[in-house]
């Protein structure tokens, strides 16, 4: 996951170059240019960014409308602009994001201004307990344990102990019908691919090392969570429209993207 701030305009951000793909106006020039080369080497990129964010509001709206959560915490949030989950759920659910670049939280904290039961704190992705048990946190929950968790669009950045040690310490917390939906990035099985190795060397160089592992090592690394579902392709998510990627889009696709999601329980 990435350690500098999004202030730093002295080099790419991979949360602005997401923003940019997203079509939004958090992005400097930096950002603009490095998303440019990744998408010369993988033309899809926008379009899965924003397929990506579709899967985060069809996620919000399962949680809430057919699954019952009234809560829901998210870590590693980004900014919550282009349609995120508090501009899905149903009037009334509590919705807590969190990231770990305090500038992204002051930008979030100006962004949903007064808009209510949406919390936005800054927290560690790798150690989701400080939130958890954070006093202004214990407070808005009132004692509820039976929350959803979202970790969607972060696990390329996880090592596999931070990932093992977060799907832990969510499990310890919560209660037992508890809910995780997780969106397993880099589950790839030919992580030694030309097109793969390209892509982590341009998040290297902008100081994001990611970490490519296949889905079976996802599936050790979250225990005690599993899925309810197995994990499924974003390309073949609850109702997704699979016009919006081409043939030629969904082979590279296959080969470098690795992006997974479901619904884990205990």
């Amino acid at each position: 996951m990435p350690q500098e701030s999004i202030i730093d305009t002295s080099k790419p951000n991979a949360g602005r170059i997401y923003d940019y793909l997203l079509g939004g106006s958090h992005n400097f020039d930096v950002d603009r240019r490095a998303a440019d080369e990744l998408v010369k080497l993988l033309p899809f990129l926008p379009k899965a960014s924003r397929l990506q964010r579709w899967c985060l509001q069809d996620i919000a709206r399962e949680l809430t409308e057919k699954r019952g959560f009234d809560v829901i915490i998210d870590f590693a949030s980004g900014l919550p602009t282009n349609d995120h989950m508090h501009t899905i759920v149903p009037k009334g659910t509590t919705i807590i994001y969190s990231d770990r670049d305090p500038v992204v939280v002051e930008y979030a904290h100006e962004i949903l201004a007064d808009t209510p039961n949406v919390y936005y704190f800054h927290a560690d992705a790798t150690r989701p307990e400080e939130l958890l048990e954070r006093p202004e946190v214990q407070e808005i929950l009132k004692g509820r344990r039976h929350v959803a968790f979202v970790y969607w669009g972060v696990s390329l950045w996880l090592k596999d102990e931070e990932i093992a040690h977060a799907a832990q310490a969510i499990a310890e917390w919560s209660d037992p019908k508890s809910g995780f939906a997780f969106n397993a990035m880099g589950a790839v099985e030919t992580p030694n691919d030309p097109q793969v190795q390209r892509v982590g060397q341009i998040y290297a160089q902008m100081g994001a090392a990611i970490h490519f592992r296949p889905l079976s090592k996802f599936r050790e690394l979250l225990a005690p969570w599993h899925p309810d579902t197995d994990f499924v392709s974003l390309l073949d998510w609850h109702n997704v429209d699979k016009s919006i990627m081409s043939d030629a889009d969904q082979s590279v696709w296959s080969t470098t993207s690795g992006m997974y999601g479901s619904y884990l329980v205990k």
